[in-house]
């Protein structure tokens, strides 16, 4: 098992690779705490955080749309035993709670009002991403190996594009350790790495979010 900054422990990498998946996880931790923080300190009316959440948000529905449509219906082709269709089930389901909060955590933000949402959103996010890191992402691995989780990995670029991808690849990476950029751009093709350095990162630095600029 490995650990990350999250306090979260995760299995070693197998056949396939999650990094991309680990990192997403994160990023949606990071905001969390951030609007967590916001809140505490009275600046939920704030320009940057609202700009900060409705990126978060927007990531958010794209990973869990991708999810539902790519991943999950795959992975339920393949596998036989009732505990792992019950898991599949678990992960839709757990889908489903988030909208309900995010909903509540939005209109607590336009009433400029802390919120008590965004901590139950938080933890209930934190939870159904500890259970797929540690049961879903094995059955991945098992039934759909590496071929499998580069379709799902396609199809998240498909949905993205290229415009996504300048807001998405920084937003990944904002305050992300040095070994986890060097990981992610790793397995972009050089014109991707170009364009994340030279434009897209600066691009999205330019507009605070949370709190000040994405350094």
């Amino acid at each position: 098992m490995t650990s990350n900054d999250t306090g979260r422990r995760r299995p070693r990498q197998g056949e396939v690779d999650f990094t991309f998946m680990y990192a997403g996880h994160d990023a949606f931790t990071r905001d969390l705490r951030r609007l967590s923080t916001a809140i505490r300190a009275g600046r939920a009316g704030d320009p940057a955080v609202r700009t900060g959440w409705e990126t978060f948000k927007h990531q958010l529905h794209i990973h869990h749309t991708v999810e539902d449509e790519a991943l999950w219906p795959p992975l339920r082709a393949r596998v036989r035993r009732p505990a792992e269709v019950e898991l599949l089930d678990a992960m839709e389901a757990e889908h489903a709670l988030i909208d309900p909060l995010l909903s509540q955590v939005d209109a607590a933000l336009a009433a400029d009002e802390p919120t008590a949402g965004a901590d139950e959103l938080a933890s209930t996010l934190a939870a159904h991403m500890e259970h797929e890191e540690a049961e879903a992402l094995p059955l991945v691995e098992t039934y759909l190996g590496a071929e499998g989780w580069q379709a799902f990995g396609a199809a998240i670029r498909k949905r993205q594009g290229l415009k996504g991808a300048a807001e998405f690849l920084p937003w990944l990476l904002d305050d992300a350790s040095a070994e986890l950029t060097r990981r992610v751009l790793g397995e972009l093709p050089m014109p991707a790495r170009l364009l994340y350095r030279a434009r897209w990162r600066p691009v999205y630095a330019r507009t605070p979010r949370w709190n000040a600029a994405t350094a």
